[in-house]
């Protein structure tokens, strides 16, 4: 009978009926006072709608029973957080991998504890643990939430420490984009990404300036790095949006090149550098029609300087040391 009873209630929980569901496991308990998983069931019910003192005691009383329960000890350790008991959650996680070493929620849980706290080195160490495991279980996209979870702390540490993060930073590349400073944009974007080769939005600038510039290979390689970061991170409508322009860059190569300059850029381009600066530019770019856009960019902002200056001052402002 008190399985009828535990049955409904799981069914009532499914279609979120909880207070129903609350019911019913109640109902098994009173007929089997001893039915452990009834308990837990009526503990997460109760948790649903935030009455969480009820949970946890369901919770204990299903320990009580079966001391073995990592399930239910994740449960409880979730909702003694939420019910700011810290200490009594981090216990309850320390319960749990001496049962399970490799119970990767405990460590997602334990890094959330963590980043309350903010200590967040800690966070990113259990990070990085449940990552390994994740990638020892062959499970991408567990990795792929793992290190976004990773950069997500390393911005909340830089600000809580009162330094510029990421999106600040970003900020400032995009007005220098508008702005048309593209050598500067282009150096932010490259000091970004030495700092973190996963940024999808830095990617995306860099490959933004390429356009701008008539790069379209090399806008389509940054591009592309774009899409695959932000799928990685969940952010599909932005992935899909990179692939579109991608699509969009190939039908553009489908045009000479020299039609496609004329719509694109109002100066004469060389085909190669022509002296030792021009070919240290290249070289840091790695791409021709950037190093030519960009000394370009210079000479709208700087009118009046020398050839050499505005070769000089590009290389300058890509190889500048911001650490």
């Amino acid at each position: 009978m008190e399985k009828e009873h535990y049955q409904k209630g799981i069914h009532k929980a499914k279609i979120g009926n909880y207070t129903e569901a609350i019911k019913e496991f109640t109902e098994a308990i009173e007929i089997n006072p001893k039915f452990a998983d009834a308990y837990y069931r009526r503990g997460l019910a109760y948790s649903e709608i935030e009455q969480f003192d009820k949970a946890i005691a369901d919770y204990n009383s299903s320990l009580n029973l079966n001391t073995r329960q990592i399930e239910v000890y994740f449960s409880r350790a979730s909702a003694l957080l939420a019910a700011d008991n810290i200490q009594g959650s981090i216990m309850d996680i320390q319960a749990i991998l001496t049962l399970d070493s490799n119970y990767v929620r405990a460590y997602k849980l334990w890094a959330k504890i963590c980043i309350r706290l903010q200590e967040f080195d800690r966070a990113i160490e259990h990070y990085k643990t449940a990552g390994e495991i994740y990638l020892d279980r062959k499970d991408k996209e567990g990795c792929s939430f793992c290190i976004a979870k990773i950069r997500h702390i390393e911005q909340q540490k830089i600000a809580a420490q009162g330094g510029v993060t990421n999106d600040a930073f970003l900020k400032q590349v995009k007005q220098k984009i508008q702005q048309g400073r593209f050598t500067e944009a282009f150096a932010d974007c490259n000091w970004l990404l030495q700092l973190d080769s996963y940024d999808a939005q830095a990617y995306y600038y860099r490959g933004n300036i390429s356009i701008r510039l008539g790069a379209y290979e090399q806008a389509k390689t940054d591009l592309r790095k774009a899409s695959q970061y932000f799928r990685s991170q969940g952010k599909i409508a932005e992935s899909e949006k990179m692939e579109r322009i991608c699509v969009e860059l190939q039908l553009k190569d489908a045009y000479s090149e020299t039609t496609a300059n004329k719509s694109t850029r109002s100066f004469t381009r060389t085909r190669s550098p022509q002296n030792a600066l021009q070919y240290r530019l290249y070289r840091l770019v790695d791409n021709w029609n950037i190093a030519q856009g960009l000394v370009e960019g210079l000479k709208l902002s700087h009118p009046g300087m020398s050839e050499n200056w505005y070769w000089e001052k590009a290389i300058y402002e890509i190889e500048r040391d911001r650490l």
